[in-house]
């Protein structure tokens, strides 16, 4: 019983929490940008989804920093799939990324055998962390796999009803509000796409002075 609540605990930490606030993130996004209806139920969204998904494979070529991630998780599959796909990369990526910061040796030893060799090695290195990202649910050290894949779902479904409930983080809108002009232009669209809607609201629901 102890190693159940245990392995719900991990699974919780590395994938329940991380996959709801990227779905309410992508989703509010999408939302509030209008490219998704709120009052779509769970059939009709997962229809307008799959069309996004093809709408982003055909433009795929003229994607921007604002669309970046947007478009990773449509390659990885879009919905609940493809989000935890384009997390366990992402958690693939950064690990090797800080390993190799760590490693004594690796940056005197990267060209040793040439830099086409390097770029060879770079490159399966990648190939092999997206096709481990489409296999995502294999990397997770998971006693129970079935309670694994579960808590992401939920973490998942969790993150898009708080999305089509229009929930805001109160400190992220606070510190949009206070930080907003000294961010990149870039950045500064997708949180207007994002956060917006919440701080709208909040204005139109505030009692006049």
């Amino acid at each position: 019983m102890s190693t159940l609540i245990a392995d719900f605990l991990f699974a919780l930490l590395c994938l329940g929490l991380p996959l709801a606030a990227a779905s309410w993130f992508l989703f509010s996004w999408l939302f509030n940008n209008g490219d998704l209806d709120r009052d779509l139920d769970s059939e009709a969204l997962k229809k307008s989804i799959k069309k996004l998904k093809k709408s982003a494979i055909s433009v795929g070529k003229n994607q921007s920093k604002t669309r970046f991630i947007y478009d990773k998780w449509m390659w990885f599959g879009s919905g609940f799939y493809g989000l935890a796909g384009l997390w366990t990369f992402a958690v693939i990526e950064l690990t090797q990324f800080i390993e190799f910061l760590f490693s004594m040796g690796s940056w005197s030893e990267m060209f040793n055998e040439g830099l086409v060799s390097f770029l060879i090695d770079f490159l399966l290195n990648q190939l092999g962390n997206m096709l481990q990202g489409l296999i995502w649910f294999t990397y997770w050290p998971a006693d129970s796999m079935l309670l694994w894949v579960l808590v992401a779902f939920l973490g998942y479904r969790l993150g898009l009803q708080a999305a089509k409930q229009g929930i805001q983080l109160t400190v992220l809108t606070r510190w949009q509000e206070q930080h907003f002009a000294s961010l990149p232009a870039w950045l500064q669209r997708v949180l207007q796409q994002v956060l917006s809607a919440g701080i709208s609201r909040r204005r139109d629901n505030s009692p006049d002075t």
